[in-house]
């Protein structure tokens, strides 16, 4: 998230009363990259990312944001 009008993904999870994880912030990372992506394209940019998520945490956190 380049631009300066736009907080960093922890922050944006902390301005809104969430705990900040390496998952989340790797699925706002890829919804960010791919806004209209499948959870498959989340799943497999977060997996890119960080190692390993399940299909559940890419629906939970997709349900969060």
């Amino acid at each position: 998230m380049g631009s300066s009008d736009t907080p960093a993904p922890a922050d944006l999870l902390r301005q809104h009363g969430l705990q900040v994880t390496a998952q989340r912030i790797a699925v706002i990372r890829a919804v960010s990259a791919c806004p209209h992506g499948t959870v498959e394209d989340v799943a497999e940019a977060v997996h890119n990312e960080i190692g390993a998520i399940s299909r559940q945490s890419v629906y939970d956190s997709l349900g969060m944001l």
